[in-house]
This record gives C-alpha cells, structure tokens and sequence, in this order.
C-alpha cells in the first residue's frame, strides 16, 4: 500500500472508532436520560441537594450550626443555580439532573476545542471527545443526569483551560481563567488539580506570565473567600472542614475501580509522555503533551487523597479521568501526525479502535440490563409514588428519610441529614445521646430507612447506638422496594 493509502485506510479506521464509541455513549445514557423527568430516586445526593437549593431560593440560613442534625459541606453557588432553574422546571431534583446532563457535554465540549485549539486534527479531538463520554459512562453511570454539582464545577474548570488556551494566555485570558476556576470551587470544592497542573505549565512554558497568573489567581480566590465570609459567615468554613472519617481501604477500593473503569487508558498516556520527551515531536506537540501529562499526574495525586474520604465516592477521580483522555488524544495525534511515515498514522488509528472496542463491548454485554431498567421505568416511578404518597399522609411534613428525595417530593421538612449526622456521631463530634433527642416523636413523626426488611440494621449511615435508638422510638409500618416506614411505637 501506498503512504496515501496507509493514511486513508488510518482515517477510515479511527472514524469507525468514533462512532463505535458514539453508539457506547447513547447506550448508556438512555436510561437516566429516559428518567430525567421521573420521581425515581438516583442515590442519596439527589434529595440532598434539592433540599438545599430550596434554602437558597427562599434565602434561607445555608450553613447551620455544626451541632445541628442536618449539615452542608458543600459550597453554595450551584445551589442558588439549582434552585433558580428549579422555580423554571417546577423540581428542584429535575433541574439539578438537566445541569448534569448539559454538563457533561459541556465538558467533552471543552476537551475537542482544547484539542483543536493545539492543533490537533478533527478527527482525533472528535475520538477524545466520545472517548470521555464513553469512559465517564462506563466508570460512572450513575452521575449521568444525577442532581449533583460535580459535573457542573467540571464544566466550568475545563472551560477555563479553553479560554487560556484560546486567547493565548492574555491579561484577559488569566484573569478569565482565575475567575472560572473560582466559580468552580464555589460549586464543588477540591478541584484544585486544573490550576496546579495550568500553574506548573505556565512555569515551564510561558514564564513571563506567571506573575501576573498568581497575582490574578489570588486576587479572585481572595474575592471569592471574601465574598463567602459577608454572605454566609464564618459558619461556612467550619461546615467545610466538617467531620467524617477517612479510610486507607476506601483509598485502595477506589483505585481498583478506576483500574478496573479505565485503568487501560492510563497505560496508554504513556504515549504522551513520548510524545513529551521525543525529538521527533514539534513545539506545539511536546507543550500540549507537557500539560496533559502533568494534569494527569496531578489529579491522580488528589484523587487519592480525597477518596479516603468516607462518603467519596467515584467522583474523586473524575478530574484523572478527564486528564487521561487528555493525555490519550495528545498521544494517538502525535502517532497519527507527528510521526506520519511509515505504519505510525495506523498505529495511532489502531489504538483509538482499541478504546472503542473495549468500552462498545462492555456497553454491548450490559445493555441488556440497561434495557430493563428502561422497561421498568413506569414501574420504579410508581413505586416510589406510592410511598411518597404514605410519607405525605403518615408524615404531616415532619419526616425523616434516608432516601432524601423521597421526603423532598413528600414537601416534608429537612429534618436530618442521615451521612453527615452519622459521620458527627462516628467521628465524637456529636455525643451519642443526641441521636435520642433527635430521634423523637415529637419532632419526627416518620422515619425512612433504607433496608429491606430482616435487616438487622436500620439505616447503613448511622451508627448502631443510633439505630438502636430509632427501634426504642418508632416501630415498622410498611416495607417497599424503597426500604421500611416507620411510626412511632405506641406507648
């Protein structure tokens, strides 16, 4: 064959990747999307934050003492955002799913400008596009269209390396990027890989920036800090720095995930670190192929950390995900391009159809699966009517659920927070007594508990002084597929 043939043949072959990938990505995304607008409730976070995106449109206190029996350790702007189009949507839970939702594409959005913006070609910033989506999917479904800020800090983070990028590193552009960097941490904090790996790059490649990078950096996040201090008072750095426990296990738990997700795909961004350190390499690819590297090595360094956090869950390593993909597309560009003679432009070809093959396959053997959670859709949201309808009619709108958004849709009260009360009472921060005083029939007039019946244990996120505190009070009413109800005990 000829090198114009070996090119057309390597072309062909990575557009079938990226469709083969496009097919894995719609598999997945059609059940929670199917359900964006359902009552069925997607984890514990759902209600959570339905609950205090209320408190933010009504102006209510977001951060409450830390003895209090509900808690919120996240920061506050996507609650005022969920809640304004949640007054458009008529549902708080409806409109934090629709922002994860347009998130995510936001997200693989910014990867193929940041892509094309260096020069790489269409079709490879297309790949690293679906390449996110489908490993997002395939590491965690659950988050798509998951009322949950995370996606939303993300989308404005990798935003902000698209306007650095964009208008090459300006005045404009740094103060930009501060300012969306910032935005991101008011949403969801402990991003903090995106500005250090953008810090050190701009060190080693754009040196005569860096100042005035750190002075735009520290004036805004000062701004910022400012800003949170007048609106919702000191509280809010106490309730940041909240107590819960931390776990080498959950550390290790979460890296055989991500090894077991896309552990393949951080192998593979060894070939941007060739494409680093590699002569052959022009300028322009070895800088872009600098930055991803060391973002990938960054968010790897605090994703870890952060997931010895107990309540962290995939989300911790989202930022790794998004750097490895990064890392991936620079790598298959620099053998696709910048070494095209040869088998190279195939090889990188080959590499893309490699992802595809792994991520279609899966979504191929799971989709029967997620065609049956489609089918069951009606079913699980009358399910959950149902005992929305009992917590409404037993509960008078002071009940307390683990399941949150089932007592959000109920119009009952926030009355506690099960995780982070859990995390208070396993942590010392909150005497074991409290959990009797808050537990009362005078103040709680149902409780929801997520475990099946014959559980021995009422609620997962309480401790057992707590649950055993719950039986003394309450006694079972109904069990559903949504866990058990319960009344308090007669005298």
């Amino acid at each position: 064959m000829s090198q114009r043939q070996w090119g057309f043949a390597a072309t062909a072959l990575l557009w079938a990747a990226i469709a083969g990938l496009a097919v894995a990505c719609i598999s997945i995304a059609a059940p929670p999307s199917y359900a964006l607008f359902r009552c069925i409730p997607n984890g514990y976070n759902e209600g959570w934050n339905a609950y205090w995106a209320e408190v933010a449109w009504r102006g209510g206190p977001l951060y409450p003492a830390v003895n209090s029996p509900i808690s919120n350790n996240y920061p506050p702007l996507s609650f005022y955002l969920v809640g304004a189009l949640g007054r458009v949507v008529g549902d708080n839970i409806f409109a934090g799913r629709l922002l994860a939702l347009v998130s995510l594409g936001v997200i693989a959005a910014d990867l193929f400008v940041w892509l094309r913006i260096n020069r790489v070609s269409r079709a490879t910033a297309a790949f690293g596009s679906v390449l996110f989506l489908a490993a997002f999917g395939a590491y965690a479904p659950a988050y798509i269209a998951m009322n949950d800020p995370q996606l939303l800090a993300h989308a404005f983070m990798m935003t902000s390396a698209v306007v650095l990028w964009r208008f090459d590193f300006s005045r404009k552009a740094l103060v930009g990027a501060a300012v969306l960097m910032v935005v991101a941490g008011t949403i969801k904090h402990l991003l903090i890989a995106m500005p250090l790996a953008v810090t050190a790059w701009i060190v080693l490649y754009r040196r005569q920036v860096l100042m005035t990078w750190l002075i735009a950096g520290v004036a805004v996040l000062g701004a910022g800090l400012v800003l949170l201090y007048y609106t919702q008072g000191a509280v809010f750095f106490h309730d940041m720095a909240s107590s819960r426990l931390y776990s080498r296990l959950l550390v290790e738990s979460g890296i055989r995930r991500v090894w077991n997700s896309f552990g393949f795909l951080a192998v593979l961004s060894g070939v941007a670190l060739i494409a680093w350190v590699s002569r052959v390499s022009s300028r322009e690819m070895r800088e872009q192929a600098a930055f991803a590297v060391l973002y990938f090595v960054i968010a790897a360094g605090v994703g870890a950390l952060a997931a010895g956090g107990k309540g962290v869950d995939r989300n911790a390593f989202f930022e790794f995900l998004i750097a490895a993909v990064l890392a991936v597309s620079v790598g298959v560009e620099h053998l696709r391009s910048r070494m095209a003679h040869g088998l190279y432009p195939l090889l990188g070809s080959v590499v893309a159809a490699g992802c595809c093959m792994v991520f279609l396959s899966e979504a191929v053997q799971e989709w029967p699966a997620r065609l049956l959670l489609l089918q069951q859709t009606d079913r699980r949201e009358a399910a959950s009517i149902q005992m929305i309808g009992d917590i409404r009619r037993l509960g008078g709108g002071a009940a307390a659920c683990e399941e949150l958004s089932l007592c959000y849709w109920a119009g009952s009260a926030f009355k506690v927070d099960f995780f982070n009360y859990g995390q208070k009472l396993a942590t010392s921060a909150l005497p074991p007594a409290d959990c009797a005083a808050t537990f009362s029939a005078q103040s709680i007039s149902l409780v929801q508990v997520n475990s099946p019946r014959g559980e021995p244990r009422l609620s997962f996120r309480l401790p057992p002084s707590c649950n055993a505190a719950i039986a003394r009070e309450y006694s079972l009413a109904f069990v559903s597929s949504h866990g058990r109800l319960m009344l308090p005990a007669p005298n």
